[in-house]
């Protein structure tokens, strides 16, 4: 019997291993299609900012034929707005049932006209829903049934980070953490395998390269940790005043009954801002750059902070089709520049870049509240692992300074707001199961107790507990202790009463 149940899990292993690969490959190459689209458009985004009388009216004809066709596309495909992460969280934990080509089509065409018009939006999150659709697309032709097609989404989700950033190791992590929000070894392989592949894709299209330019090149002094103390203040108050400007954004547009409105003033506030400070505009990736190689005058950095994070909310509160990763980390390293200025003559200036680098973490976590994940993002984005002290330091920090002010992490808030406006999306179908894996924690409801004692939220069957190496066929006089992983199994249209049970 362990012979045979060795053999079937070897297999299984293999089968996740495979789905990984390919999963891997095909949302590698859309985010990679996806982040070369926006490249090239990036660089055409002048022609309607040079100041002629052709283009101003190049604006003036353009951007509401832009306005139209992104509405159209978000009324075709009603979950592709904004940046996609708390679409496919819902998707995995069956809340969602996303038309996934639809909403790669939508994602791709409604991101790129946004980016061109100079939307401060990313390609980060948008990566991840184009992924989770990949793989929720390779699902279904490889006829995976529906416990191994959310493994699927959540490893292109994985994927299309990966490729997006450059970064495997934090694609894997952040869709374990905050897609899945389970390390459970089910989805561990094929993330895994489907970040490194999809990395690989992007490195091989795109250049061997990490995805900013600049890193660490001096250590800080051990003595100097207070800086990193600081930074994370300031990052933590940042964050939690990005995450309520940003919820607040979306309130306020939808006093708007007209979606299309709400797309134009968007578009509208990106061509003012285009004749004024451009340096906003787009997700950020070259101001970022700038801020990291130049000392720019702090006043202007002030500037760059103000109007970077009022567009980012009337840009992403309009719903047009884009995330907030990139303009999050834009948010962050001008922070840490604006420091820097306060420690301006007690530090060298080769330590400046620290501060910006530093400053991308802390605000970064502060917003998402998932530090691991920021701290190897931004490792890996960089290039470099060797700052690993003063990095936690400020994550830690501003994740304090963000649990203090009560603020909760920015994807829940976009999740529960996207769960009341899109009540018709929401799937109740329980014609088919979800499985998932879920810790009894040490302080948790359900340690010490026997599962017949339990009233469960719905009908669910707990088909194994892992207690450390041994493995459990579970009774109804098991008492649960902490550390315990219980397998799930529950319908897909309950399946988020599950969760919301066990996350509680």
């Amino acid at each position: 019997m362990d012979f045979l149940k060795t053999k079937f899990e070897g297999r299984q292993v293999a089968r996740m291993f495979l789905d990984g690969i390919i999963v891997g490959i095909f949302a590698g190459l859309i985010s990679v299609l996806y982040r070369f689209i926006l490249a090239s458009l990036e660089k055409y985004r002048y022609i309607f900012f040079d100041g002629s009388t052709r283009a101003i009216l190049a604006i003036l004809i353009v951007f509401p034929i832009f306005a139209i066709i992104i509405t159209k596309l978000l009324k075709w495909a009603p979950l592709s707005g904004g940046s996609g992460i708390p679409q496919i969280r819902g998707e995995v934990i069956g809340r969602f049932d996303m038309d996934e080509n639809k909403t790669i089509v939508s994602k791709l065409v409604g991101g790129s006209l946004g980016a061109f018009a100079g939307l401060s939006l990313g390609r980060e999150g948008p990566s991840i829903q184009l992924g989770g659709s990949i793989g929720k697309v390779m699902g279904k032709i490889l006829k995976r049934d529906e416990v191994e097609m959310s493994f699927m989404v959540t490893a292109g989700a994985s994927a299309g980070l990966a490729a997006a950033f450059n970064a495997p190791i934090s694609g894997t992590l952040f869709a374990l953490e905050e897609v899945h929000k389970s390390f459970s070894r089910f989805i561990l392989v094929p993330c895994i395998i489907a970040s490194v592949i999809a990395n690989y894709v992007s490195y091989t299209i795109m250049g061997f390269e990490p995805s900013l330019s600049f890193r660490f090149v001096h250590y800080l002094p051990l003595n100097k940790i207070y800086i990193g103390i600081i930074i994370g203040i300031f990052s933590g108050i940042v964050g939690v005043i990005f995450n309520k400007g940003l919820v607040g954004s979306q309130k306020l547009y939808k006093k708007l009954d007209s979606l299309f409105v709400r797309i134009l003033i968007a578009l509208g506030i990106s061509a003012i801002l285009g004749y004024t400070i451009k340096e906003v505009l787009g997700g950020g990736h070259g101001v970022l750059e700038e801020i990291a190689k130049s000392r720019l005058p702090l006043m202007f950095l002030v500037q760059i902070l103000v109007f970077k994070l009022i567009f980012t909310w009337t840009s992403y509160g309009s719903g047009a089709q884009g995330g907030i990763f990139l303009p999050v980390l834009v948010i962050g390293g001008v922070t840490g520049a604006i420091v820097y200025y306060i420690f301006k003559g007690q530090v060298p200036e080769e330590f400046y870049v620290n501060f910006v680098i530093l400053g991308m973490c802390g605000v970064l976590t502060s917003v998402v509240r998932a530090p691991i994940m920021s701290i190897l993002l931004v490792s890996e984005m960089t290039g470099s692992f060797a700052h690993l002290i003063f990095l936690t330091t400020a994550a830690m920090v501003s994740f304090l300074v963000a649990e203090l002010m009560e603020n909760p992490p920015i994807y829940e808030s976009l999740y529960e707001g996207i769960v009341k406006s899109q009540g018709d999306e929401i799937t109740e179908d329980n014609s088919s199961y979800k499985m998932y894996e879920y810790n009894v924690e040490e302080n948790g409801k359900l340690k010490d107790k026997l599962i017949k004692d339990i009233s469960f939220p719905v009908n669910l069957m707990i088909v194994e507990i892992d207690r450390g190496t041994e493995k459990i066929v579970p009774k109804g006089d098991t008492k649960l202790m902490s550390g315990d992983k219980l397998l799930i199994i529950a319908p897909k249209g309950d399946f988020y009463k599950v969760d919301e049970y066990f996350k509680d």
